[in-house]
């Protein structure tokens, strides 16, 4: 399973040192996560790291309330973890749910201490990953905020059909920041 990794690092044109494989390799845990299974919740310290082999995690908040607000779904080849909460100790502000039958490797806030210490190849692109994503979550919140529903779910279907397809319709809802009835009628008059 770590060549998925290998893999996913050489398709960014980063070739992983061996040294740092062997490291790496020696820190790492597989894990299947079942259809509503956390990865981690909020408030949780040491939460872990992970890589998605195969499946999808949907990362969300919660205010006072208990409400959840999708921020994000993460599919297979992707990163989930909040990296400034594993580099700092800090509680988490997410909770990460599989929405499917879900397999991770998975490295722990232990495992992240060694790496970052010993794997600056590593280190250094997957802090470059979780910058972009972040950047990538910032551009989407914007969106949300100067789109109407109709553009936002026609850029779901364009952009990220994925999402479309393996995501519950209260969900999708639920990230577009609308009701899921109000999303209902517009995926209805996409399909006209």
């Amino acid at each position: 399973m770590l060549d998925k990794i290998i893999d996913y690092y050489n398709k960014q044109n980063v070739t992983l040192p061996k040294k740092e494989i062997e490291i790496i390799s020696k820190l790492i845990s597989y894990r299947t996560l079942e259809k509503k299974e956390f990865l981690y919740k909020r408030g949780e310290s040491d939460t872990p790291g992970a890589y998605i082999l195969k499946g999808c995690l949907r990362i969300f908040i919660e205010d006072k309330n208990n409400n959840e607000y999708n921020r994000f779904f993460a599919f297979e080849d992707w990163w989930v973890g909040e990296f400034h909460q594993i580099i700092n100790s800090l509680p988490s502000k997410t909770s990460v749910q599989a929405l499917e039958k879900t397999e991770i490797v998975e490295i722990s806030k232990n495992a992240y201490d060694v790496i970052f210490s010993k794997c600056p190849v590593f280190t250094n692109n997957t802090l470059k990953f979780y910058l972009k994503s972040y950047a990538h979550i910032l551009e989407r919140e914007e969106m949300k905020k100067t789109m109407t529903i109709e553009e936002l779910y026609s850029d779901l279907r364009t952009n990220f059909p994925e999402v479309i397809e393996r995501v519950p319709l209260y969900h999708i809802a639920s990230y577009l920041g609308v009701k899921a009835e109000s999303l209902s009628r517009v995926k209805k008059k996409f399909k006209e």
